[in-house]
């Protein structure tokens, strides 16, 4: 075969991948772009998406290595260094996240990489700089009039800037504000599920607004849905750029429950949730914070 001929299969096998991707058949996409890979092995796009693959199988370290290949391999793609931003955040290795979406919004210019700089501040509880980080987003810090910016929050695209920034309002002891935030992403995902009711990730977006807005018995409606509609074939969901593992997603319910006084609820979910991510130190802590 030639070297041309090689690289026209590579570019085959990489469009099979793709859609297999969009089809959520994660474990058929790994096998067919390790195809495309073997056909051009300096195929950096390819290493690209193998990473998003193991993304979605939760197989964050794998990932990683993909997407530190894929730029070692091409350095000029932005969305590699927007990909290892995403990929050190779910590690926890803020600074190298930071980094890398600094170095994504240098490249280019994007909206959402602010959400994602917020969230890495407000991860760490550096309240003040999350909420320049979503104000500079959704307008919020503007001289316009309060009719305006409030067409601006509500018209905002970026659901993740407003998720995080009502939690920031919450720390601040501005609940109606934060309210406000929260009921507008409630009806976001209620005419999502509406018109996909299978979503999982969408029930778990609404179970966790309606825990922030103290409505506990939707929060665990919404929660339980979440995890109902799950499937086996991928463990790590994205929606809006945010994104949640299926242990996550039990610990969220086991706080919803605690909140509930459901004491053997909240127990057997938080340890169903440490049972997939054993070694999740976050999911360590709330365990002993809720008393168990």
């Amino acid at each position: 075969m030639t070297e041309t001929n090689r690289f026209m299969e590579a570019e085959q096998y990489m469009e099979s991948c793709l859609s297999l991707f969009l089809m959520n058949k994660i474990e058929q996409a790994l096998k067919v772009v390790d195809k495309a890979i073997e056909c051009d092995p300096n195929f950096a796009e390819a290493y690209n998406k193998k990473g998003d693959c193991f993304i979605r199988l939760g197989k964050i370290k794998e990932a990683l290595e993909c997407y530190l290949k894929s730029q070692e391999l091409n350095p000029n793609i932005q969305n590699n260094y927007y990909d290892l931003g995403r990929t050190y955040l779910l590690l926890g290795d803020y600074d190298n996240s930071l980094k890398n979406f600094q170095t994504a919004y240098e490249m280019k210019p994007q909206e959402d990489i602010h959400a994602f700089i917020g969230k890495i501040y407000f991860d760490q509880n550096m309240i003040e700089e999350a909420k320049q980080s979503f104000e500079n987003i959704l307008g919020a810090d503007s001289k316009e009039s309060d009719s305006i910016k409030k067409e601006l929050q509500a018209g905002s695209s970026n659901t993740m800037a407003n998720y995080y920034y009502a939690q920031v309002l919450q720390k601040l002891g501005k609940e109606e504000e934060a309210k406000g935030f929260f009921s507008r992403i409630v009806e976001k995902y209620n005419r999502l599920v509406k018109s996909k009711p299978n979503l999982a990730e969408g029930y778990y977006y609404l179970g966790k607004c309606f825990y922030f807005m103290g409505d506990f018995e939707k929060a665990e409606e919404n929660m339980k849905l979440a995890i109902q509609y799950d499937t086996d074939a991928i463990t790590n969901h994205y929606s809006f750029d945010m994104f949640y593992s299926d242990a996550e997603a039990f610990a969220s319910l086991a706080e919803i429950q605690a909140k509930m006084n459901k004491v053997s609820e909240a127990k057997e979910n938080i340890l169903k949730a440490l049972s997939l991510e054993p070694e999740n130190k976050k999911l360590q802590e709330l365990k002993l914070r809720l008393g168990f």
